[in-house]
């Protein structure tokens, strides 16, 4: 029964993103092309799922703000203001359904960052290989050049196939891939519930 109780909360929060990942997958799969119109029950959905979480959550962070105030009978208002701002923000979503919205900026910034990032990678990756010829370790380097050189090769040409107003890689594609990300995310939350993480053991040796 404790495992239960101290593991709930987290469960009821990556079911919440399951949804919203499987309801990003399904609003993907149905649009005909960049259009995000053309799945509006599903973008509404969104919207509806996480505004009645930020009702909850939030109603529940005034109540409880209330009742300490009443018991120490001091002013709650410092203590109720994160959740009036939550209870605020979830009326807001599930009325206006804008949730969508702050999806659909993240995919437009995210090609953007992959872009920026790779570049990074990718000067870091040549710049760390030239001095590690100037010192003669080519060895010991290549294999951390060729990885960085991958990977800063994958978020460039990713993030090139998502820009611009008619995209290579489609929007719905894109929020198809949004969507199974949350959801690994999601499934990811659970496991590490029931499976311990290995801890990070650091290891000092002593050297005469």
């Amino acid at each position: 029964m404790n495992f239960v109780k101290e593991r709930l909360g987290k469960w009821i929060q990556a079911a919440i993103i399951l949804v919203v990942g499987i309801l990003c997958i399904v609003a993907g799969a149905t649009l005909g092309g960049n259009n995000p119109l053309d799945a509006q029950d599903a973008l509404n959905a969104i919207s509806m799922v996480l505004g009645i979480v930020l009702i909850v959550v939030g109603s529940l962070s005034l109540c409880l703000a209330i009742l300490a105030g009443v018991m120490t009978k001091k002013g709650f208002a410092a203590v109720a203001f994160p959740g009036a701002i939550l209870l605020a923000f979830g009326i807001s979503m599930v009325v206006a359904k804008y949730a969508f919205d702050f999806i659909r900026v993240l995919l437009i910034v995210v090609p953007y960052l992959l872009l920026c990032v790779g570049a990074v990678v990718l000067l870091d990756a040549i710049f760390t290989f030239v001095m590690a010829l100037k010192d003669k370790k080519m060895k010991e380097a290549l294999p951390s050049f060729i990885v960085g050189v991958l990977v800063a090769a994958a978020s460039i040409v990713l993030g090139a196939l998502c820009i611009g107003e008619d995209p290579v890689i489609a929007f719905g594609a894109q929020l198809i891939v949004f969507g199974i990300v949350v959801v690994l995310v999601a499934l990811f939350q659970v496991l590490v519930t029931f499976v311990k993480l290995p801890d990070t053991v650091v290891i000092v040796k002593k050297e005469d």
